[in-house]
């Protein structure tokens, strides 16, 4: 099985900044062979599918937009698949490790699973990426402001899993993250206190998406 990660962090209080340093590729062997390599790398610009790697933390500065109304279907949306990728799952997994680092538990959002599970749904088109293509705003930025969600601080890890079977693939995606300095602060991020995890299978990828707010 091979697995995949980005992460993003953001604050909106001042203007627009994007800072992408950095790329750890983990390439995992599959079919009983299995061989690992990773390396890093300066990087600037969009990460895609074919270019598997982790992002540094990409902050957002400035006033935050004028929220609206006008967002998407919730009916539309992609459901998670399978019972290894329930919301609930994650939100477990998550506050155990919050519960050990002695922070505040972090409490399930339906808009913000909506919002992960759109941003899953996305993947499949767009492979492993925070930005939408031709778009230079942050996909889940998109999302929350288009959807009227309040807030200072937001965060997104991103992650793909080989399959099937998905059974053990969110468990994965936390393991890694947690393995993963930058994709950990997200999780154990002290200003979060909200959090929706979504999924969509793409024939032999399964998409996660854990988004985060204060």
């Amino acid at each position: 099985m091979i697995y995949y990660s980005h992460f993003a962090t953001r604050s909106a209080a001042r203007a627009p900044l994007l800072i992408a340093v950095g790329i750890l590729t983990l390439i995992a062997g599959m079919l009983g062979d299995p061989q690992a390599g990773a390396g890093t790398t300066a990087v600037a610009g969009l990460v895609t599918s074919e270019q598997p790697t982790i992002s540094a933390p990409i902050l957002r500065f400035g006033p935050r937009p004028d929220r609206v109304h006008n967002g998407i279907d919730p009916a539309a949306v992609a459901q998670p698949h399978g019972p290894a990728a329930t919301p609930h799952l994650g939100l477990t997994l998550f506050n155990r490790e919050r519960a050990a680092a002695g922070l505040p538990l972090l409490s399930e959002s339906r808009m913000l699973e909506t919002i992960a599970a759109t941003r899953a749904e996305q993947m499949t088109k767009d492979g492993l990426t925070h930005v939408r293509p031709g778009s230079g705003v942050m996909a889940v930025t998109q999302l929350l402001k288009a959807n009227g969600v309040t807030y200072t601080w937001d965060g997104e890890n991103i992650f793909w899993a080989g399959g099937p079977p998905f059974d053990d693939a969110v468990t994965s995606a936390e393991a890694w993250w947690m393995n993963s300095p930058e994709h950990r602060d997200n999780i154990l991020g002290p200003h979060f206190r909200q959090m929706g995890i979504g999924t969509a299978i793409d024939g032999g990828k399964m998409y996660i998406s854990a988004v985060f707010t204060d």
